[in-house]
């Protein structure tokens, strides 16, 4: 790597090979990347669960799921063709 320091307008030059420009981008991309999964994970925003996702939470069944919506017990919402269910319903399931 070489570097150039031109004192007047305090600019620094960096000559560096294409595979240390592609290194250095990939660490920046793997840094963002941590740091929006942090985020995502703290945030904990999510107002929907899918069925596999609320099946995995309440410890039952995809039939169990599917029983429960029939008789009222959970009731979800579908989007297009995809099922869920509400975070505040299945986190009061969690809790009776």
């Amino acid at each position: 790597m070489n570097t150039t320091n031109n004192n007047n307008n305090n600019t620094l030059l960096f000559q560096i090979t294409k595979e240390e420009l592609i290194r250095d981008f990939e660490q920046v991309v793997y840094k963002v990347l941590e740091q929006m999964q942090l985020n995502q994970v703290s945030k904990n925003e999510k107002e929907f669960y899918t069925r596999d996702e609320t099946a995995k939470l309440l410890d039952v069944s995809l039939t169990t799921l599917f029983h429960w919506n029939n008789d009222g017990t959970l009731t979800n919402t579908k989007i297009g063709k995809r099922v869920y269910y509400s975070k505040k319903e299945v986190l009061a399931r969690l809790n009776p």
